[in-house]
C-alpha cells in the first residue's frame, strides 16, 4: 500500500485489453474482491499523477460489484471518457441498480455487462456493451447478441488460447484480454527453420557486438526482417525523421545501443500469417522490457545496466515465440551468468525484478504485492514504472 493525501492506495496488477490488431486499448486493474472504498482512492491517485494524460489513448475498465455505492458526482472527480465500468449482469436485476447505471451512462461513463449470460431477453434493457468470459471458448448463445448489439465494442475476456482468440474475432468481438499470448501456437514450433536460424544467429551477433556489415548481410537474407527494420527506423516512436535508403544507413543512424534494442524488438515484430495483426507477444514483451528498464533506472542503474534489464525483459518470452525451452534458445547467445540466472531461474536481483514484472500485467495482484515487498519497491515507484512501461509498449505497437 502507498499513501496519497493520507489515503491508502491499493497496489494492483493491470491487465492489457487489445483490439483486433493486438494494439493496447485499455487496462483492467485486478482489484480482486476490493470494494468501492478501495477502488476510488486509486482512481483519484492516478488522476493526481496524470496517469490518464500520459496514456492518452487508453481507458480503464473497472470491475464494480455494487454500482449503487458509486458517488453521484464521480464525473466531476474523474474524466468519464477515461473510465468504463464492468458490472456483473447478475447484480443488475433490481431497479435501483439499473437506475444508477443509466445515470452514469448519461454522464459519459461506459458500462459493460460483465459475465453476460442473457438468453431470450436482456437483464438490463439499456445494455449496449457486454463482457464475456471466453476461458473455455465462446458460449453458444453469444453470437445472436453480438449481432443485435452490433454498434458496441464488446469484450472477450479470459481468453486462454489462440484458438479461442480466433473464435472471438470471428464472432465479432472488438476487445480482447487474457493469457492467450503465453500459449504458443502449434505453428511456432514448426515455423520456418531457416528463419529461426537467422533470428538466433542475429541474437548471437548482437550479443557479441558484431560489426554492422555482418548484421547487414543477415538482414538481406530475410525479407520480413528487412522490411521491419526499415519500418521501425522510420517510425515516429523512435524519433527518426531522416529518410533511409540502405541497410548500412539504417544501422548507422540507430547507433549501437538503439540497434540492439530494436533488433530484440524485431524478434516479435513478425505479424500473423495474414499480416493483419501483431504477434500477441509483441505488447507483452515490450511491456516487460520497458518495465525492467524503468525499475533499473529508478534504482539508479547506469545505461549499460538499463540495457541489460531491458534485454532480460525482452528475452523472457523467447520460449513462447519459438515454442522451445528457453535454455535451448539462449545457449548460443553467450550471455552473462547473472543474465542467464535471471532468465532461467529468476535468481539474483534481476531475477527478482523479472518475477514481479511477469506478474504486473496478469491477474496476479496477490503474488505481485508480495513480490514488490521482496524487491523493496513501493507503490509509488511501481505505478511510475508501470506507466512508463505501458507508454512505451503502446507507442511501439501503434507505430509498427
Amino acid at each position: 500500500m502507498i499513501l496519497a493525501n493520507d489515503t491508502a492506495i491499493p497496489v494492483v496488477s493491470m491487465l492489457p485489453v487489445v483490439n483486433s490488431k493486438q494494439q493496447l486499448v485499455a487496462l483492467i486493474p485486478d482489484f480482486g474482491s476490493a470494494s468501492i472504498t478501495d477502488i476510488l482512492p486509486l482512481l483519484h491517485y492516478l488522476k493526481e499523477v496524470e496517469f490518464f494524460e500520459k496514456l492518452t489513448s487508453i481507458f480503464l475498465l473497472i470491475p464494480i460489484s455494487d454500482p449503487t455505492l458509486l458517488p453521484a458526482d464521480l464525473d466531476e472527480r474523474i474524466n468519464s471518457l477515461k473510465v468504463a465500468f464492468c458490472v456483473r449482469e447478475a447484480s443488475c436485476v433490481d431497479l435501483e441498480t439499473q437506475t444508477k447505471l443509466k445515470y452514469f451512462t448519461s454522464k459519459g461513463f461506459r458500462v459493460f455487462m460483465d459475465d453476460f449470460s442473457s438468453k431470450s431477453s436482456l437483464v438490463w434493457e439499456d445494455t449496449k456493451l457486454i463482457s464475456v468470459d471466453c476461458n473455455a471458448g465462446l458460449p453458444f448463445f453469444i453470437k445472436p447478441w453480438l449481432f443485435s448489439l452490433h454498434t458496441g465494442q464488446h469484450l472477450a475476456k479470459n481468453i486462454s488460447t489462440p484458438i479461442h482468440l480466433q473464435e472471438a474475432l470471428d464472432a465479432g468481438f472488438a476487445l480482447f484480454s487474457g493469457d492467450y499470448a503465453f500459449s504458443p501456437s502449434a505453428r511456432n514450433k514448426s515455423a520456418d527453420s531457416s528463419g529461426r536460424t537467422r533470428l538466433l544467429k542475429l541474437l548471437g551477433l548482437v550479443s557479441r557486438d558484431a560489426e554492422s556489415r555482418e548484421l547487414e548481410d543477415l538482414f538481406k537474407q530475410d525479407t520480413t526482417l528487412s522490411f521491419m527494420l526499415f519500418k521501425l527506423v522510420s517510425s515516429a516512436a523512435f524519433s527518426q525523421a531522416v529518410r533511409v535508403s540502405s541497410f548500412g544507413q539504417a544501422i548507422n543512424l540507430l547507433g549501437r545501443r538503439q540497434l540492439q534494442r530494436w533488433l530484440q524488438l524485431l524478434l516479435y515484430a513478425r505479424q500473423d500469417e495474414h499480416g493483419s495483426a501483431l504477434n500477441p507477444l509483441m505488447l507483452r514483451a515490450a511491456f516487460r522490457a520497458s518495465m525492467m528498464e524503468a525499475i533499473c533506472q529508478h534504482h539508479g542503474g547506469n545505461k549499460d545496466q538499463q540495457d541489460c534489464a531491458f534485454m532480460i525483459g525482452m528475452f523472457s518470452l523467447l520460449d513462447k515465440l519459438f515454442g522451445s525451452p528457453l535454455e535451448e534458445i539462449l545457449r548460443p547467445l553467450n550471455l552473462k551468468e547473472d543474465v542467464l540466472d535471471a532468465l532461467l531461474y529468476k535468481t539474483g536481483i534481476l531475477g527478482q525484478q523479472l518475477r514481479l514484472v511477469e506478474l504486473a500485467d496478469r491477474n496476479k495482484t496477490g503474488e505481485l504485492q508480495a513480490s514488490l515487498a521482496a524487491a523493496q519497491i513501493d507503490g509509488d515507484m511501481y505505478y511510475q514504472c508501470l506507466t512508463q512501461a505501458y507508454i512505451w509498449a503502446n507507442q511501439v505497437c501503434q507505430e509498427i
